[in-house]
């Protein structure tokens, strides 16, 4: 059982804690996105296993439920660290935006790094391969429906120069 914090509809702690799975209906937990970027502009994705119980074998960012008594980017941190084995400090990610969902309200971060595939350390029970891909190729996985949006919208606005 992962416990969160229950957030209230302004996004503020209530002092109450519960399993992830079972935040109180009004309430909210709090997630984490993490984008990561190279030098070159490409994505690093990463594939959810074929037996993950929502979006199986799908391409999409690091991410996850952001754990009771963490904040928003001691979570992203240790994501990075459990999905992929990517250690960071604080000031090399960047906050981009906050959105809610039905359920959560996910917090979007970007870390601009060069990663060599062959460093990463994917956890077993969450991620099957990891690919850096460009913009234009993620695209096309979400079009086909081999991709999860997750907050791609709001990193494509972030770096639309018309915003």
């Amino acid at each position: 059982m992962e416990l969160v914090d229950v957030l209230n509809k302004q996004k503020e702690f209530t002092g109450e804690v519960t399993d992830k799975h079972k935040v109180p209906a009004g309430c909210y937990r709090l997630s984490v996105h993490i984008w990561i970027i190279n030098d070159k502009g490409e994505l690093l994705l990463q594939q959810r296993l074929s037996t993950a119980h929502k979006f199986p074998n799908a391409w999409s960012n690091t991410g996850g439920a952001v754990k009771a008594g963490e904040s928003s980017i001691d979570g992203a941190i240790r994501e990075l660290k459990e999905e992929l084995g990517i250690s960071v400090a604080k000031e090399e990610l960047e906050f981009i935006a906050s959105y809610k969902r039905p359920r959560d309200y996910a917090d979007v971060w970007l870390l601009n790094k060069n990663i060599d595939i062959n460093d990463i350390v994917m956890a077993e029970n969450e991620v099957q391969a990891v690919k850096w891909t460009k913009k234009e190729e993620f695209e096309e996985l979400l079009k086909n429906n081999k991709a999860v949006r997750s907050s791609y919208d709001y990193l494509k606005l972030y770096f639309d120069p018309k915003y």
